[in-house]
């Protein structure tokens, strides 16, 4: 009877693949696509204010649909809405393929309704992505506790972190040579994405919901206590997302300018996405970081040094180790916000929803302050605009570990 149960459980393992799968090939949709967002909107007659409002656009649409998704769509199957979620996007990115496929060739650049098309097309697809991802995690982590949730999410992270290491650095080198090629590579992985979920099945989760539950609690942590990581994660989130915003959008302007080109600005991300993948794919494999706020305000506080570096820097060996710390500090904030809100939750779905939709207002906020500042202000005030985000969101760390005190019972 084991060797019976133990076999069920190996096949329902495997069954788990196809789900890593499509979240590594949406990764790679997403990374190749949107790193190189500036350049295309640049490169067909755009302005700063058109880069920081594409990102920002797209993670808008993701917004408002997360928010209906989550309190009216929460009943559906995982399968149905992520193969919605990736047809959708597929539809989307085509649109933008055309639209700037027409612009080069008809000679249309800087033609306004086309580049708003883009960024409309943006929204949409940003749309369907708020089936996607809350639903995907919820599919992946479900039924699971303890270290098994760490290691599953740790695994899950693992895979779309390692698509943002390749993506940068593929849609550098295409973009060099060609606006309209990643944008095509991009609409190739969606269709990936959409078979590797057809293929899975509604228990690909795992043995969790069909053999024998996997029980491994882990120290009990007073609710309140609780509560409170996850408020303070909530925020390191916010912040490394606007942090990200304002890099991934305003910065690769910037950088081309000071001479660099676009195929360094994709290794520059890349070495951004292999700490990112090195600090989640750790993190889900230990647990030594649970609970401890030195971890948490560490990370969040290290975040303004990368800052720092790219407004007094002018080397690419200083903007490299600028890089590879907002990586570090980005993956263990994603890790923590992952971490806190799953455990104890019975409601895996709203809490990935709400997860996405942190990350989501820092897209938003990091992205589309730092285009409209970029373009009115000046290059370097994105930058300290996303270090008073830093500070202001620390000092709201502060205050809420000292006035959400714990419980203690006798």
């Amino acid at each position: 009877m084991n060797k019976i149960i133990s076999t069920f459980a190996r096949r329902e393992r495997a069954g788990v693949w196809p789900l890593y799968g499509a979240a590594f090939a949406m990764a790679i949709s997403l990374n190749i696509l949107w790193t190189v967002m500036p350049f295309i909107i640049r490169n067909i007659g755009g302005t700063e204010e058109h880069v920081g409002y594409a990102w920002a656009a797209n993670m808008l649409g993701y917004l408002v649909c997360l928010m209906f998704a989550g309190t009216l769509l929460g009943h559906l199957k995982a399968r149905y809405a992520t193969l919605t979620a990736s047809g959708g996007m597929f539809l989307a990115t085509v649109v933008m393929m055309v639209v700037v496929w027409y612009v080069l060739a008809h000679h249309q650049l800087g033609n306004i309704s086309l580049i708003w098309t883009i960024i409309a097309s943006g929204i949409l697809a940003g749309a369907a992505m708020s089936l996607f991802w809350p639903f995907l995690m919820a599919w992946v982590s479900s039924d699971y506790e303890g270290r098994i949730l760490n290691r599953r999410l740790g695994t899950y992270n693992g895979m779309w972190s390692a698509a943002a290491i390749l993506g940068p650095s593929i849609s550098g080198v295409l973009v060099d040579n060609s606006t309209l090629s990643p944008i095509a590579v991009s609409v190739v992985a969606l269709a990936i994405c959409f078979v590797l979920l057809s293929v899975a099945h509604d228990k690909s989760a795992g043995s969790a919901a069909t053999a024998k539950r996997i029980e491994d609690p882990e120290i009990r942590i007073d609710e309140s206590v609780r509560v409170r990581f996850i408020w303070m994660a909530r925020i390191a989130l916010f912040c490394s997302w606007v942090c990200l915003g304002v890099s991934r959008s305003q910065f690769a302007l910037l950088f081309t300018g000071l001479g660099f080109s676009e195929t360094q600005f994709g290794i520059l991300i890349t070495i951004f996405g292999i700490c990112n993948f090195l600090v989640l794919t750790g993190a889900g494999r230990f647990g030594f970081w649970h609970f401890k706020l030195k971890f948490l305000f560490g990370a969040h506080l290290m975040l303004a040094v990368p800052l720092f570096a790219v407004i007094f820097g002018r080397t690419l060996w200083g903007f490299v180790p600028a890089f590879m710390v907002m990586g570090a500090c980005f993956g263990f904030a994603y890790s923590s916000h992952l971490y806190y809100g799953a455990c104890g939750s019975r409601k895996r779905s709203a809490r990935m929803a709400i997860h996405e939709v942190t990350l989501s207002l820092g897209v938003i906020v990091g992205s589309g302050a730092g285009g409209y500042l970029s373009g009115n202000v000046g290059a370097y005030s994105p930058y300290w605009f996303a270090i008073a985000v830093l500070a202001l969101g620390f000092g709201t760390q502060v205050i809420l570990w000292f006035a959400l005190k714990p419980q203690h019972y006798g």
